[in-house]
């Protein structure tokens, strides 16, 4: 049975966050229906209950701002909720034309601690991640892990989920020993049971419990599982 890792990427590989920040800055410079004067503060409140970027129009809406931010899980898009994801993918596609742009995003500590396995092992990774896959792409591509096979925005549209995506890939049928790694409680409650093993890392954007790992923690789990893996071949 071969291993196979998913790692979500912002909050898991990256701290991106700010990035996210700037983006929703730049679509409500264009829009002047949207709430101005969001401060990071409160951005970052709110991002930490946040599982699709579609949701942050409810961080800025004027109509439709979600002012208890316990009850975003609950609630469905709208049309305009999806009318500002495309506006913000279209923000973020003009902040990159900037060639700094990968700056405003920090690697954590686990990044560097699992990037020499993903670079010596591609075929054992996936990205599976909310975040567009252009900007996941040129992100790596930047700190020099190009290989990786990424599943993003596009691809949790067309399936409806994370775990749909996962389920088309053949992640799910028992022919992988299948590990998945997400910061957010939210996208890892689906996997509890269709996957052999989820890890919270309790270092990103979500609220960490007893049962989060550490990046340490997290990495030393993943070293072990792809020293065994690489054995067998």
């Amino acid at each position: 049975m071969d291993l196979l890792i998913v790692l979500d990427f912002d909050g898991v590989l990256f701290n991106s966050a700010y990035e996210a920040y700037q983006v929703c800055e730049q679509v409500v410079k264009e829009d002047s229906e949207l709430r101005r004067g969001v401060h990071f503060d409160e951005f970052m409140d709110f991002r930490a209950r946040l599982t699709d970027a579609w949701q942050f129009n409810r961080l800025y809406s004027k109509q439709d701002h979600l002012k208890d931010f316990n009850l975003l899980p609950e609630i469905e898009p709208k049309a305009g909720d999806w009318a500002f994801v495309d506006q913000f993918f279209a923000a973020r596609k003009v902040l990159m034309a900037n060639a700094d742009w990968e700056k405003l995003m920090s690697p954590y500590p686990f990044f560097y601690q699992i990037k020499g396995l993903i670079n010596k092992y591609p075929g054992m990774f996936r990205i599976l991640s909310t975040r567009n896959e252009h900007s996941i792409k040129r992100t790596l591509d930047f700190y020099s892990v190009p290989n990786i096979e990424i599943f993003g925005q596009e691809s949790l549209r067309d399936k409806g989920s994370k775990l749909n995506v996962a389920a088309s890939q053949g992640w799910l049928n028992g022919n992988h020993y299948t590990v998945y790694i997400d910061d957010m409680n939210a996208h890892l409650e689906p996997f509890q049971g269709n996957v052999d093993l989820c890890l919270h890392a309790g270092w990103g954007y979500d609220a960490s419990g007893y049962e989060s790992y550490t990046e340490n923690q997290a990495f030393n789990m993943i070293n072990g599982l792809v020293a065994l893996a690489s054995r067998k071949k």
